[in-house]
């Protein structure tokens, strides 16, 4: 963990508290322009779950000092069994988003390599009990909005295809079954590597990845398909490489009454190139490999800014995987600096005291 005893550091992390109180008396952009960022996905660790609310407020102020409204609550600590004799810290949390107007989604998981079985009967029944134990615990509470169903993937052919389709189907389904006015979302992705410099993975065209999705969407219960706008997460792709992924997933959303939404990512791989990204790692190394771990930082603020334009040609809304990971002030320094610069950008506003 960060220490902020340091001079430069407690200097910094004062200015982190004057832009939080300044969003009380500036006016969040909600330009046209773009798509707004209204909240993002928050990989909830088991010490953040066993933490007390008020060690989450300074994160929940600096988080809507954004603008942002929604936190997509991912991993199995959020709904986990108290321990004999132990309150759920989680119900505070919960307490907490319902006087902030704070709207949550909550992960219903995931098996570790799910796109690996060969039978969904298994997971679909722990799919099943996750979301009846998470509805007991927290369906009372008015800031619990929807579901996310983290079966992050691309396309899928033959008997896998099948396996997506029945997942997605059959998740979303009960969903609605015991929450019936809960949203379900998801958050697939695209891949722009074409060439397989980052793995051997089957590349489908535009519109196959449209058809596929089109047959997934038409057969679940889905309500919104936050897309990922990153491909592999490398810096050097461009707008106009993604833009034809983004089309079709629009044409499908639009065929299956689903909503677009934008998966903005504010983390990225540092990468110039493909071949940057083979002399570094070597071919057919995948983008999670630890040996990559250095190489990832934060978004850009005009980047993000550029991005949020881009998306808004196909959705007013935008979510974010990164901002826990690489933007939130708690990390330090270099994030403190860039979450100032993303206020600069999000709110109408100067940056506080020349920071």
């Amino acid at each position: 963990m960060k220490q902020w005893t340091t001079s430069p550091a407690w200097r910094g992390l004062a200015a982190a508290w004057a832009v939080v109180w300044l969003a009380g008396c500036v006016t969040v952009s909600h330009t046209t322009e773009r798509s707004r960022l209204v909240g993002s996905l928050w990989w909830v660790s088991a010490e953040e779950a066993a933490r007390p609310v008020e060690e989450w407020r300074h994160d929940l102020d600096e988080l809507q000092a954004l603008g942002m409204e929604l936190i997509v609550l991912n991993g199995p600590f959020v709904g986990r069994k108290p321990a004999p004799g132990e309150i759920d810290p989680m119900r505070a949390f919960f307490e907490e988003a319902n006087r902030r107007g704070l709207r949550l989604y909550v992960d219903t998981l995931a098996v570790a390599n799910w796109w690996t079985l060969d039978d969904p009967k298994d997971e679909i029944a722990r799919a099943r009990k996750r979301i009846d134990d998470v509805a007991a615990h927290y369906g009372r509470y008015r800031s619990f909005e929807g579901w996310y169903i983290p079966y992050e993937t691309y396309v899928s052919w033959d008997a896998q295809a099948k396996l997506v389709r029945d997942l997605y189907r059959e998740v979303s389904a009960y969903c609605k079954r015991v929450t019936p006015n809960k949203p379900t979302m998801i958050s697939p992705f695209f891949i722009l590597d074409k060439e397989g410099y980052l793995g051997d993975f089957r590349w489908a065209a535009p519109p196959e990845y449209q058809a596929f999705w089109t047959d997934v969407l038409k057969e679940a219960s889905i309500d919104i398909v936050a897309l990922q706008d990153s491909g592999e997460h490398l810096a050097f792709y461009t707008i106009e490489e993604r833009a034809p992924f983004f089309e079709a997933m629009k044409a499908a959303c639009d065929a299956a009454g689903a909503t677009l939404w934008a998966n903005v990512e504010t983390g990225e791989l540092n990468i110039r190139s493909y071949e940057d990204y083979v002399g570094r790692f070597g071919a057919k190394t995948h983008v999670n490999d630890p040996a990559t771990t250095p190489f990832w930082h934060g978004v850009p603020a005009a980047k993000l800014r550029d991005k949020l334009r881009f998306t808004r040609q196909y959705t007013p809304t935008a979510i974010t995987w990164g901002y826990r990971e690489f933007i939130r002030p708690s990390l330090g320094p270099l994030a403190l600096d860039l979450y100032l610069d993303y206020y600069m950008t999000l709110v109408k506003g100067k940056r506080p005291f020349g920071s």
